[in-house]
């Protein structure tokens, strides 16, 4: 049985992420799934669970979870290197940063990894879509979609602890195509709404992960929709 922890997902579900918690649950019988609300303590702080899943926040209820996580903060680094598989989707990625700008105000973040982010909140939301390349330590290569809607953009040297090499779109900001953070088994991206349903070949590389049965709920229609939906962002955006 692998042990699946959803942090907040009162507060982290903007644009539907927790279908990225229960398109895995229905993908195999083996997986269980602890809901943890913000007014209590999470599960991974006493116990190993095998994933953690932090989806997309507002602004002010990120510096809430940035609250919520800092006593943990050491917890988390200890379970990344350990290599306890983490999601991270949309603005959430920043919170595992250095800081948030937003404006005159700088909010310290988690500071498990080497970057700082800024909000352009009097600027125009950045819409885009992206396609790229995850490929693991043992040259396993998957073609990655994602889409993004966003104030904010992240900055420092990704190319270390990249996720995603972006072919079409643009990465952690405009000026880079390094896209997420990737360490041992943390995957982070800015990428929002239902990831694995969108990515279902990287849902069945986190289900290995895990231990368990890699067939897809659905799987055939997955992937097709998957192929089309590829095909038709390469069409017109590259």
């Amino acid at each position: 049985m692998a042990i699946l922890e959803f942090l907040y997902p009162e507060l982290c579900n903007i644009y539907a992420e927790s279908y990225n918690v229960e398109y895995l649950s229905r993908c195999s019988d083996e997986i269980e799934v602890i809901n943890t609300r913000h007014n209590t303590v999470p599960a991974f702080v006493n116990e190993d669970v095998d994933m953690i899943y932090l989806g997309c926040l507002s602004e002010r209820k990120q510096e809430q979870v940035i609250q919520l996580l800092m006593p943990y903060k050491d917890r988390l680094a200890e379970l990344i290197d350990k290599g306890t598989v983490f999601l991270i989707t949309g603005n959430s990625v920043e919170i595992f940063g250095n800081s948030i700008k937003d404006e005159d105000t700088v909010i310290p973040a988690l500071g498990i990894f080497d970057f700082t982010s800024e909000r352009y909140m009097n600027k125009e939301r950045h819409n885009s879509q992206y396609v790229g390349k995850f490929c693991d330590a043992n040259g396993e290569e998957i073609t990655m979609l994602g889409h993004r809607s966003q104030f904010s953009f992240a900055f420092g040297d990704f190319e270390e602890n990249k996720f995603i090499d972006i072919e079409i779109g643009i990465g952690m900001n405009p000026d880079t195509k390094a896209e997420g953070i990737h360490k041992n088994n943390f995957f982070a991206t800015y990428s929002l709404g239902p990831y694995l349903i969108m990515n279902p070949l990287f849902a069945k590389y986190l289900l290995r992960k895990l231990g368990v049965n890699d067939t897809l709920a659905f799987e055939a229609e997955a992937i097709e929709a998957y192929e089309y939906r590829r095909d038709e962002l390469r069409r017109n955006l590259g």
